[in-house]
């Protein structure tokens, strides 16, 4: 604001209590809980089940170190900066099974940046003990705790948004200073298209903050008009520069359907979403400009008085106008949430601890329960016990070894990883959505037909009816997989009784009795092994008597798959896993 003191020294002034130091002790127990906090997160690195997004981030990644390009080369429907940024990393490690253990490490110093974004937040705008402990509060909060430890965009455009409000909210609000924030959240946007949430709901706190506080100086409007085009000319920076690059690769087109019009479509989440949920905002935005207007008559001082509110009203319709009017939501949705709302919850309990009268030191007591009680709720709402990573884990071991550099397969998200998957689009929500509605045509069929896949994962929900029922005909669950194949006879055959079959997949072959040797004629030749057969029907005479028979993809056999041909299914538990790397 205009001619206005720094934060710490306006407090300072008003109230003495602010410009205490904290105490040696309190410190310490600080520093443990964040020690714990750390310790916590590195332990649930290596358990913490894997999401679905997370190799989907990290397929994307990949992608780029093989020199594709995003959107033109493969589908993804999130803005790049994340994705690129990562992807040396991603090459200096290589193909691995822990790949995303690895990644998730690598989101280590976001976390840390979103801690110390809100330590300073807390520090300037309140006290010193107010940043120190809500830097506490969001390092052990589980809700924020557990998706800001996975391998996502939202761990970096948190930390960024985080910073553009210290940027912002730390010192007199020049115009350079708006520009340099605006700048910030313009790369926050180049990382997440929620940014433009981001962006309308703090402009929306901002307008209502200087409605209520219009009263406190005559040029506080102008000034803001001053700095909102400072503001604007900075955000726009980054993401036009991105945009720019992409039209001079000639993939505008891809570009803008990817990131814009594939997220843009109602209703994908209508049976979670309940109307009724959808009022959210309008019934509480009446509520939080009354509260915010009396936080701006308790403040000390007019530029208090703003961030105050702008803080307080950002957090209340941030959290309503996700629940009211976003299309599909997750839980990283929120991830913006958390840090402000500590920011404000760590100053409101000392305010109420000296309220009661317990003194500074029971304040802080009150505040380090709160962190000890949060790390109770991260040990039970996730035991420790449980190793959440070795599905992903087995599946990404499973695909390297039966799959070779440049071969396709088929998952639904990039569970794949280290190989490019037939169909170009994610199958998630929003795809799933389109396809049910004629946006999309679903090829994955004829993708698979065409591109020879022999490996897809095996997760039924995941596929379209169309899809799953070509699956179940034409590829045989094994482990986490499923490998082509096909059920020739259920069961016992009779000798010299002809088995006619069709072949989808063009690939090498072998019979398949449980490992026992097959004899017979194949198409009217002596079946003597592998045998390359092209798509359409074949026949087959057997020889002898087998208790069921299929046809199995010669690579599978010879790594030791051993499918569950004679009962197809689909649960990982009625399958057999590949033995370990050889």
């Amino acid at each position: 604001m205009p001619n206005h003191p720094d934060c710490p020294a306006e407090r300072a002034a008003a109230d003495p209590v602010f410009a205490r130091p904290v105490p040696l002790a309190e410190r310490w127990t600080a520093a443990l809980l964040l020690l714990a906090a750390l310790a916590l997160r590195c332990f649930y690195i290596f358990r913490f089940r894997y999401d679905s997004d997370e190799p989907q981030h990290l397929h994307t990644t990949w992608n780029w170190t093989q020199g594709l390009l995003q959107y033109r080369d493969f589908f993804d429907n999130h803005t790049p900066l994340f994705h690129f940024l990562f992807s040396p990393l991603v090459a200096a490690i290589g193909e691995t099974p822990d790949i995303l253990t690895y990644m998730r490490f690598a989101m280590v110093p976001l976390w840390a940046a979103s801690l110390w974004a809100v330590w300073m937040l807390g520090r300037r705008l309140f006290s010193a003990r107010a940043g120190l402990w809500g830097a506490v509060f969001i390092a052990l909060l589980p809700w924020w705790f557990f998706p800001a430890l996975e391998y996502r965009t939202d761990n970096l455009w948190t930390p960024l948004w985080l910073c553009a409000l210290v940027v912002l909210l730390t010192g007199r609000l020049t115009g350079w200073r708006a520009f340099a924030g605006g700048a910030v959240l313009g790369v926050a946007a180049c990382v997440s298209m929620k940014t433009s949430v981001l962006v309308g709901v703090s402009a929306l706190a901002a307008g209502i903050s200087l409605l209520c506080a219009w009263r406190w100086e005559r040029g506080l409007l102008a000034h803001a008009a001053r700095v909102t085009l400072a503001f604007l000319a900075g955000i726009v920076l980054a993401p036009a520069f991105l945009c720019a690059i992409f039209a001079a690769k000639g993939c505008w087109a891809a570009f803008y359907y990817c990131v814009i019009q594939h997220n843009t479509i109602l209703d994908v989440d209508a049976n979670v979403h309940p109307w009724w949920q959808r009022l959210a905002f309008p019934l509480a935005l009446p509520f939080l400009i009354l509260l915010a207007a009396r936080l701006i008559r308790r403040a000390p001082s007019p530029a208090l008085a703003l961030r105050w509110s702008f803080l307080f009203l950002f957090a209340g319709l941030y959290y309503t106008a996700l629940d009211s009017f976003w299309a599909l939501l997750t839980r990283q949705d929120y991830l913006p949430f958390y840090p402000v709302a500590a920011v404000l919850a760590a100053p409101l309990v000392l305010w109420l601890a000296r309220k009661a009268r317990v003194g500074s030191s029971g304040g802080a007591a009150l505040l380090a329960v709160l962190g000890c009680a949060e790390i109770a709720l991260i040990l039970g709402g996730r035991p420790p016990q449980v190793d959440g990573t070795r599905d992903q884990r087995e599946l990404l071991g499973q695909v390297l070894q039966l799959t070779r550099p440049g071969e396709w397969v088929m998952d639904f998200k990039g569970q794949s990883v280290f190989r490019r998957r037939a169909f170009y689009y994610v199958i998630e929500p929003l795809t799933v959505c389109r396809i049910k509605r004629g946006l999309i045509e679903d090829t994955v069929a004829r993708d698979l037909v065409g591109k020879g896949v022999c490996v897809v994962v095996n997760r039924q929900l995941s596929y379209g009816k169309k899809t799953f029922e070509f699956l179940s005909e034409n590829y045989l669950a094994a482990g986490q997989v499923r490998v082509a194949g096909r059920v020739l006879s259920k069961a016992e055959t009779v000798p010299g009784a002809t088995l006619s079959f069709p072949v989808a997949i063009a690939a090498p072959y072998v019979l398949w009795a449980d490992g026992q040797p097959v004899r017979g004629l194949l198409d009217g030749q002596p079946y003597a092994g592998e045998r390359l057969l092209t798509p359409g029907q074949h026949t087959f005479l057997p020889e002898g008597t087998y208790p069921h028979l299929d046809l199995l993809w010669e690579r599978a056999a010879a790594d030791g798959c051993f499918p569950v041909a004679n009962q197809p299914g689909w649960l990982y538990e009625n399958a057999r896993a590949l033995p370990a790397n050889r």
